[in-house]
């Protein structure tokens, strides 16, 4: 790797073990919590390492009917008060999806394949979430296994 993806690289596993860290806050069971944060270290590294060529046509496509431009601002409405009613939960999506696409950048400008990037990307990130959940867990309860 070249030294300036190390640097993005670090970023990536240093936001997402602060998330897997975090995890712990939300009233949630942890199993579903963990099965939720791991399904989206998935779609997020799926949908950076193999984006959509095809996405403005299909967007334009659906914009371009009156129904689908009627339910796009709906959903855009609903979607902007989620985001101002939940901003902490949002910033902290906005800052793991800007570090997975910097780290992308730097991964697609060193000439690795698509499936090359995707296994990159997945390492650094569940390593990061799941080391940060077991330093917070072992911090919390000082025990080394779960019970």
């Amino acid at each position: 790797m070249k030294k300036n993806s190390w640097l993005s690289l670090t970023l990536l596993f240093v936001t997402y073990f602060i998330l897997g860290w975090k995890l712990s806050e939300f009233d949630v069971p942890s199993h579903l919590t963990w099965f939720l944060a791991v399904t989206a270290v998935f779609v997020l590294s799926i949908s950076l390492s193999f984006p959509l060529k095809d996405i403005k046509r299909l967007i334009v496509r659906w914009l371009s009917s009156d129904a689908g431009a009627f339910i796009s601002i709906i959903v855009g409405a609903f979607l902007a008060v989620v985001v101002l009613t939940w901003m902490h939960i949002f910033v902290t999506g906005l800052v793991l999806i800007s570090a997975g696409i910097l780290a992308r950048l730097d991964i697609q400008m060193f000439g690795h394949q698509r499936w090359r990037t995707f296994g990159i990307l997945m390492a650094v990130s569940m390593t990061g979430l799941g080391l940060g959940g077991g330093i917070e867990f072992l911090a919390r309860t000082g025990q080394l296994v779960l019970p």
